[in-house]
C-alpha cells in the first residue's frame, strides 16, 4: 500500500476511527484523498486500489473523491451510478461537498433522472452548511424558478452570501443581479465592482460582462477598446459570451479594424456551441451569413479552420 498522510488528532488511530465511526482505519486529508484520485484517473492502478479501501472502510473524502474519479471516468453508463452511490454516503454523513455533488447530479440527470426540486433540496442542505458554491447554486435555482418558488430577493440574497465569501461564479452572478437590478435596485456601478471581483479569482464569464460594460457604457465610461480587452481575455478562456462579443466588435469595427474574417471565426465557435434552433444559433446563423456575401470561399473556409483551432485548444459551452 502507498503510503498515507494521517490527520492528526492527538488521539490514537484506534480511538480517532472509533470517533468517526470508521471501523479500524485510518482516516486521511483531503489532499492526500485528491492525490490519490488524481494517481488513479493517470492510470495508478494502486493508488486506486487505495482509495477504494479507505472509501469502503468509511473515509468522508476518500468517497467524495472515489465519486469524482467515476464521474470524470464515464467509461460506461454505470459510473454516473457508482460516482452517485459514492456521493450519497460521503452525503448522508454531512459533507457539503457530496451534498452538492448530489445536486448536481439531479440538477442535470446525472445517473438519476433529472429532478430540480430533488436537486433543490441538496443543494439547500450544502448551502445551509455555508458551502459557498451551493449558496450559489441556490441563487441561480430561485432566479430561474427551479425547484423552488421564484424569488428574485432570494436569489440576490444567495449570491451575496455566496459572493462574500469569495465565490467567484457568484460574484459573476451578484454583478448581473445588480446590471439588471434583480432582487435589488439597479446599479451598474457595483455590477462592475463586482464583476472586477470575479475577474480577479479568473472567471471568463465576468470578463465578457465587463466587456460588454465598456462597450455599453454602464457603470463605467464607454470605451470600446477596453471592451475589446475584456472580451478577448474571456474568449481566450472559452467564454461564448465574450467569442460573440469579440466577433461582433470585429464585425462593425468597434475597438478594432473591421476585420471580417476573425468576426465569422468567433462568431462560428459561437454557432458551434449554441443549441442546434435555438434562438442563438439563428442569430450568429444570420451574422455569419452577412459576413460571408463580403468575403471569399476562400477567406470563409480560413475562418471556420480559425474558429476549430479556437475550441481544439479550449471547450466552449453555454
Amino acid at each position: 500500500m502507498s503510503f498515507m498522510r494521517i490527520v492528526r488528532t492527538g488521539v490514537s488511530g484506534t480511538v480517532m476511527t472509533l470517533l468517526l465511526g470508521i471501523p479500524f482505519a485510518w482516516a486521511i486529508d483531503r489532499e492526500t484523498a485528491v492525490g490519490l484520485g488524481k494517481r488513479a484517473e493517470a492510470g495508478n492502478r494502486p493508488a486506486l486500489l487505495d482509495l477504494k479501501r479507505y472509501a469502503r472502510s468509511g473515509d468522508l473524502w476518500s468517497e467524495v473523491v472515489l465519486g469524482d474519479f467515476y464521474r470524470r471516468r464515464k467509461e460506461s453508463t454505470s459510473d454516473w451510478g457508482k460516482a452517485l452511490f459514492w456521493y450519497r454516503k460521503a452525503a448522508a454523513r454531512g459533507s457539503p461537498v457530496a451534498q452538492m455533488d448530489v445536486g448536481v447530479a439531479y440538477y442535470y440527470g446525472q445517473g438519476v433522472p433529472d429532478n430540480y426540486v430533488e436537486a433543490a433540496d441538496w443543494f439547500r442542505r450544502a448551502a445551509e452548511q455555508g458551502f459557498p458554491a451551493a449558496e450559489n447554486w441556490m441563487g441561480s435555482l430561485y432566479a430561474a424558478g427551479q425547484g423552488v418558488y421564484r424569488d428574485e430577493f432570494m436569489a440576490f440574497k444567495w449570491y451575496r452570501k455566496a459572493a462574500l465569501k469569495g465565490d467567484a461564479g457568484a460574484s459573476t452572478n451578484l454583478g448581473e443581479a445588480y446590471m439588471e437590478g434583480v432582487g435589488t435596485a439597479r446599479d451598474p456601478v457595483k455590477a462592475v465592482f463586482w464583476f472586477r471581483k470575479s475577474v480577479l479569482r479568473g472567471d471568463p464569464e465576468a470578463e465578457a460582462l465587463l466587456g460588454s460594460a465598456y462597450k455599453y457604457g454602464q457603470g463605467v465610461p464607454r470605451d470600446f477598446s477596453k471592451a475589446v480587452h475584456w472580451y478577448r481575455k474571456g474568449a481566450t478562456k472559452g467564454s461564448v459570451m465574450a467569442a460573440y462579443g469579440l466577433g461582433i466588435c470585429y464585425a462593425r469595427g468597434q475597438g478594432v479594424s473591421p476585420d471580417p474574417e476573425r468576426a465569422y471565426s468567433w462568431l462560428w465557435v459561437v454557432r458551434h456551441a449554441a443549441r442546434p434552433g435555438s434562438k442563438t444559433a439563428m442569430i450568429v446563423s444570420r451574422e455569419l451569413g452577412f459576413l460571408a456575401r463580403r468575403m471569399t470561399p476562400e477567406e470563409v473556409g480560413k475562418a471556420r479552420r480559425r474558429g476549430k483551432e479556437f475550441i481544439a485548444r479550449r471547450p466552449f459551452s453555454f
